[in-house]
């Protein structure tokens, strides 16, 4: 399937955006925290132009049950984050980093599932692959 050139953008940008956000190392410093605080902002200002892209986009409804399926996962995707970063707002990572990366970890699990399906069923070959979060060392 072929997406319009808005929506395909979008999705670019908004990988771009997770991909900074889920590589954040806010264990190491004020600076690393707020970097992580302004890329949230950035990401939470991407996914509210993506989900109604994703919604209007006239390229895909030609397809109504693969934009079901997207906009499904997008929103458990969406979800997931919005659940994350209301539990691990940046001032309290550094009280408990192994739960903060573990809830982390579960935004990756549906991130992952969101952008291989974009791959798969829209082939979007420039999707990332799943990002990986930053694991304590």
């Amino acid at each position: 399937m072929i997406l319009s050139e808005q929506l395909h953008r979008a999705l670019l940008d908004y990988a771009a955006i997770e991909a900074a956000v889920s590589t954040a190392t806010p264990d190491r410093g004020d600076e690393a925290k707020r970097a992580l605080l302004r890329d949230r902002r950035l990401l939470a200002e991407q996914l509210g132009q993506l989900g109604p892209l994703i919604e209007q986009d006239e390229t895909l409804a030609t397809d109504p049950e693969t934009q079901r399926e997207m906009s499904h996962l997008f929103a458990a995707m969406r979800y997931a984050l919005a659940l994350h970063q209301a539990d691990w707002p940046v001032v309290r990572i550094d009280e408990d980093p192994v739960a903060y990366h573990s809830s982390a970890q579960h935004v990756q699990v549906k991130s992952a599932a969101f952008w291989r399906w974009c791959r798969d069923r829209l082939g979007l070959d420039d999707a990332p692959a799943a990002p990986e979060y930053h694991r304590p060392g």
